[in-house]
């Protein structure tokens, strides 16, 4: 019989597929509700709430050293804005100078806690955002066994410490510029719509050098419903930035209608190191056709694609990216 979530049980976890193999069985830790108030930075294991200690722990390598570890207790969601998926629990995510740990504890028997080891170099994209008191953190990678994703639900007011666990990441591999970076990046959050700036200047770094920038207005069409024309919304508003770092794509959540306030926003991004291909396509939703950059990035057996919709007035700036990611590539 499961036990109502909110409790934490006692028996033995046992790892789930690309877990790692719990290797040691310390004492029980102290009973947690993993409800607690708000998510937390811990500067050790046994820092960390419930059985979180335990399983970060024992992934980690002896002298491996933690470059950010953070508790995010149980929120009730199982999905949100943008098909992100996930299950209840609380979690703790720790990044190391080569992997990333997540560890889960769904407070119920009805599943075992499992804790993931993600080598850094196999991690396609990272994902966060929020709406209204959700946010999310999802890692998608891709490895010689597998591919698959981690995601972790939370209250957004903690999510200062996610976006550190992202800027770590980020800095933890660069590539140089061949060329000068010429934009500021005054010109680049003008006319930047409020909601989407909120979400990507904390994730960008002191001495990141922006190299382009693609700007996707919000596009509407009118389709007919119940005997009337209503307008749909095709592309959300968006803003692609590829910069010293990488690539950074923030799309708001779609609207039902042009009068209704978006408060969904995701930030997706991607290293240098995992930047495959870019190039410049056509999409057509509800017989509304737009131009679409697209990127390829991860693992080249199985790569994500991310699509960036743009307008004729910003057909010059995507020519532009493929360009810049066909130089990094090494293709003419």
């Amino acid at each position: 019989m499961a036990q109502r979530r909110g409790s934490s049980p006692t028996a033995d976890p046992t790892p789930e597929a690309g877990a790692s193999p719990l290797q040691t069985a310390e004492a029980e830790p102290l009973w947690t509700s993993g409800r607690e108030c708000w998510v937390f930075r811990a500067d050790r294991p046994d820092q960390l709430c419930g059985h979180h200690a335990r399983l970060i722990a024992s992934a980690l390598a002896p002298g491996e050293s933690l470059r950010y570890l953070l508790y995010s207790p149980l929120f009730d969601a199982s999905d949100g804005p943008f098909a992100v998926g996930g299950r209840p629990g609380s979690h703790a995510v720790a990044i190391t100078p080569e992997r990333l740990l997540v560890s889960r504890d769904p407070h119920s028997d009805a599943e075992s806690r499992s804790v993931s080891s993600i080598d850094l170099a196999a991690i396609s994209t990272l994902e966060i955002g929020c709406a209204l008191a959700l946010g999310w953190f999802v890692v998608r990678f891709g490895d010689p066994q597998a591919e698959g994703s981690r995601t972790v639900l939370f209250g957004n007011l903690g999510a200062r410490h996610f976006r550190e666990i992202v800027n770590i990441y980020r800095r933890s591999r660069s590539a140089p510029a061949e060329r000068a970076a010429g934009t500021q990046w005054s010109q680049v959050w003008a006319g930047v719509p409020p909601y989407l700036l909120s979400e990507l200047e904390p994730l960008i770094e002191p001495d990141e050098r922006p190299l382009a920038v693609l700007h996707s207005p919000e596009r509407w069409t009118r389709r007919k419903r119940l005997f009337r024309h209503r307008p749909v919304c095709v592309a959300p508003a968006g803003l692609l930035l590829v910069t010293s770092l990488g690539v950074l794509w923030a799309v708001s959540e779609p609207r039902l209608t042009p009068d209704l306030v978006s408060f969904g926003v995701n930030v997706t991004v991607a290293r240098w190191d995992q930047v495959l291909d870019a190039g410049i396509g056509t999409r057509v939703v509800h017989e509304a056709a737009m131009g679409v950059l697209r990127f390829l990035v991860g693992a080249r057996r199985a790569p994500l694609e991310l699509e960036v919709p743009f307008d004729a007035r910003e057909v010059h700036a995507a020519e532009d990216i493929v360009q810049l990611v066909a130089a990094w590539r090494g293709r003419p």
